[in-house]
């Protein structure tokens, strides 16, 4: 066995589909992969966008189990997410570039802000004054359930 390996897990994105080294089949019958260590260069990464206009991601890491990710998000000039709501779990952001503003309170990130949004607080609706970049990370599962702002279910991811 190799020592540089992961135990079975189910992560998805960039970075694990480029460390999966084999699959192995899980006590439930569900796909489970064995990953190796990976840097992983995002400048190299396309943008993928969102059914919500102005937004898209970079998904860097997935729990596909437990629905925690890691991904960068951009949003253009002018954009946001439209609505009040909670999340499923803790959202924490890091502001890369930008200015994104919290409009029912005014509270905005900025380059080097650091934003928690604990599990089930109300928040929004957002919007980006300039393009802005975010490090968003979740511990758990996004949305209780699929925002109306998403058509497509994997954007609620």
């Amino acid at each position: 066995m190799n020592i540089n390996l992961s135990e079975p897990a189910a992560y998805s994105g960039e970075a694990p589909d480029q460390a999966r080294e084999h699959t192995e089949t899980g006590p439930g019958g569900e796909v489970l992969g064995r990953f190796r260590e990976i840097l992983l260069q995002t400048k190299d990464l396309g943008w993928v966008d969102k059914t919500l206009a102005g937004l898209s991601h970079k998904m860097l890491w997935r729990d596909d189990v437990t629905g925690a990710s890691i991904a960068l998000v951009r949003f253009r000039p002018g954009s946001g997410i439209p609505s009040r709501h909670a999340h499923a779990s803790n959202q924490f952001m890091f502001c890369l570039r930008g200015r994104y503003t919290y409009v029912p309170t005014g509270l905005t990130l900025t380059e080097g802000s650091f934003y928690w949004n604990p599990k089930g607080s109300m928040h929004g609706p957002t919007r980006a004054e300039e393009e802005t970049v975010l490090l968003e990370i979740y511990d758990g599962p996004h949305y209780p359930t699929q925002p109306d702002w998403y058509t497509s279910p994997d954007d609620a991811r």
